[in-house]
């Protein structure tokens, strides 16, 4: 009988080893897949130095715009709407510029008051102690939350990287009111030359009084 016993304690000792080790083993497995993920971000932006690519946008209202963007990090932007869209936007460093080609208007804005900063400044280290992260992971999709810490009426910005192959395919830009844009990324091309005097802004005439 005390054999018997014996052999039915090792039983539950290892059924119980072999559960705890399960239970605990999964969130070490999700860390260590987050860290995985972290890593794989840093390495891209560290790596990005420009972008050309199509997008198509997606506007708080619903509408859907498309054309070019190109980025060259750090600082500038340029996001090139297709007609009907009049839109130009461009970005040298410190303003953002948006100028409607057929009104012929343009008004600035403060890089650092937009999600925009998070992205063109290339600062998006997981150690930045500036930037709050969120990261989910689900199958074959990275999703990156960061927001400017402390600065709550500086918006949101949202990244959405694939992982095989590892790509930046989506952002959103989360305004301070709320206000969700949405950009899809397709034929992207990275570190390619890109002609400087694309991010100026059009130089529209005066007009006469």
């Amino acid at each position: 009988m005390n054999f018997i016993k014996s052999i039915s304690n090792i039983y539950k000792y290892v059924f119980i080893t072999f559960f705890l080790t399960i239970i605990y083993s999964y969130p070490s497995n999700s860390s260590e897949q987050n860290f995985l993920a972290q890593q794989l971000i840093e390495k891209f932006f560290k790596n990005l130095q420009t972008l050309e690519a199509d997008f198509i946008q997606v506007s708080p209202s619903g509408m859907i715009s498309n054309g070019k963007l190109f980025l060259e990090l750090p600082g500038k932007l340029r996001i090139d709407y297709k007609k009907p869209n009049n839109l130009l936007i461009t970005c040298k460093g410190f303003w953002i510029v948006i100028q409607n080609r057929k009104l012929k208007v343009t008004n600035n804005l403060p890089l650092d008051q937009t999600p925009l900063f998070i992205l063109l400044n290339k600062k998006i280290q997981f150690d930045n102690q500036s930037l709050d992260f969120n990261l989910k992971k689900n199958t074959g999709v990275i999703k990156l939350r960061i927001k400017l810490s402390g600065k709550e009426d500086s918006g949101e910005l949202f990244l959405e990287f694939i992982e095989n192959p590892f790509d930046l395919k989506k952002w959103i830009i989360i305004d301070p009111d709320g206000q969700k844009t949405t950009v899809l990324i397709q034929n992207a091309r990275y570190n390619i030359k890109i002609p400087h005097t694309l991010f100026f802004p059009e130089d529209f005439p005066e007009l006469n009084n």
